[in-house]
């Protein structure tokens, strides 16, 4: 989804809503090899007040993963759950984006499920690393780094400290 432009909010909308997929979530609270990027575009999302969101679907897996990869322990793991369930709305899913996911798309049926679920919820973005699970998503899907390039506020200076 190339602009020549920065993005705006969508028109009669204050607030844009973003849906961070689990494989962002999942670098930024492991600090993954993929971090920098992840933590920037929800900074960026934070900053500019876009609603943040993730689907109930995506929690088991958020937990589970951040554990079963090492990255934290299951104790760390749920808390840190917690945590980020006080900075991002979670969306359900229904009945209908189950059976939407089964008998309109042909991808990985996480992936269809997440996208039907943004779709009906008024999500306007999917930011993930895996943008091709994504290419069939009612919904468009950018990269982290391209959430940034496209929304990160032209005045917003960024780096990070190196320890």
């Amino acid at each position: 989804m190339a602009r020549s432009s920065r993005m705006e909010n969508p028109p009669g909308r204050s607030l844009m809503k973003v849906l961070f997929d689990a494989n962002v979530i999942i670098d930024i609270w492991g600090k993954t090899e993929d971090f920098a990027f992840s933590f920037e575009a929800m900074d960026v999302a934070i900053v500019r007040e876009f609603e943040l969101c993730i689907t109930a679907s995506m929690t088991p897996s958020i937990v589970y993963l951040l554990s079963a990869r090492k990255l934290m322990s299951r104790k760390d793991a749920r808390e840190a759950f917690g945590n980020l369930a006080s900075l991002v709305e979670i969306l359900d899913v229904g009945t209908s984006d189950c059976l939407r996911a089964q008998s309109e798309f042909e991808g990985d049926y996480e992936d269809d499920l997440i996208a039907c679920s943004a779709k009906r919820n008024g999500v306007d973005v999917i930011v993930t690393r895996n943008k091709r699970d994504f290419v069939q998503s009612p919904v468009p899907a950018l990269t982290p780094e391209e959430f940034v390039s496209a929304y990160k506020p032209a005045d917003m200076e960024y780096g990070l400290v190196e320890f």
